[in-house]
């Protein structure tokens, strides 16, 4: 498989933007990893593989975070190929439960840091030739969840998001696409057991669901990232891959 030759993985200090970034590097590309947690961002691009490696911070939340990282980004790569966006909140309450600041928080990391960032990358990835939008977003855009429903708007917001900008981009040549997780095992689930409990019970009442019969690891959603990210997807645009062992086909 070609490798992407300059991307930038927002949300790339742990689980599945972490193994994204690491996979892309391994395979020759040059990544620069922007997050929130600065120390985990250095972590990851430890100079022991063949693509070099650049992170910094980033926070979402905010209206300039996006674009700035976008900016560095450039800057230190020379060019870009590849925007990822892995980043994201769970926040997990029932409806009467939900705080006003829980939901714009969401809403804000989610849906607008994504959108920011893919105006601000739009004209450096057109440049590129073979520019590569990848947004991640959850099964929950399509079952939802009764203790989810900030997080479910915004990752289905994400899905129709992504539809129009491939449209938008296509004449630039930039393939957008969004990859949909289902059970993923990694700490960005902590919210949903903090409500449900952490019972074996619990976690075996998950897994029976899933018809591969376990849980996901951040690196079988990093092979679909990198696939959409290479030359070799280049006729894929606008479209949502689910990567769930199966899950919604239940």
């Amino acid at each position: 498989m070609g490798a992407t030759r300059a991307a930038l993985v927002v949300g790339g200090a742990r689980g599945i933007g972490r193994a994204t970034a690491e996979l892309l590097r391994s395979r020759g590309s040059d990544v620069y990893v922007a997050d929130i947690d600065r120390r985990g961002a250095a972590a990851v691009v430890s100079p022991d593989a063949p693509g070099r490696g650049f992170s910094g911070y980033c926070d979402l939340e905010t209206a300039e975070g996006p674009v700035q990282a976008v900016r560095d980004a450039i800057a230190v790569l020379g060019r870009l190929d590849a925007l990822i966006v892995s980043a994201g909140v769970l926040v997990e309450a029932e409806l009467d439960q939900i705080r006003l600041a829980d939901w714009e928080r969401t809403i804000a990391v989610n849906l607008r840091a994504p959108f920011l960032l893919a105006q601000a990358a739009a004209d450096a990835l057109a440049q590129s030739g073979q520019g590569r939008i990848i947004l991640t977003a959850s099964t929950a855009a399509f079952r939802g969840g009764a203790g989810s429903t900030a997080y479910a708007a915004s990752k289905g917001g994400l899905v129709a998001m992504t539809r129009s900008l491939a449209l938008g981009l296509a004449s630039k040549r930039i393939c957008v696409n969004c990859v949909a997780p289902g059970w993923i095992d990694t700490a960005f689930n902590d919210p949903y057991w903090d409500r449900v409990g952490r019972s074996e019970e619990a976690r075996s009442a998950l897994t029976a669901r899933i018809p591969l019969g376990k849980q996901g690891a951040p690196a079988d959603v990093a092979a679909t990232i990198a696939f959409l990210a290479s030359p070799e997807a280049v006729y894929i645009t606008g479209q949502t891959v689910i990567v769930d062992g199966g899950l919604l086909a239940s």
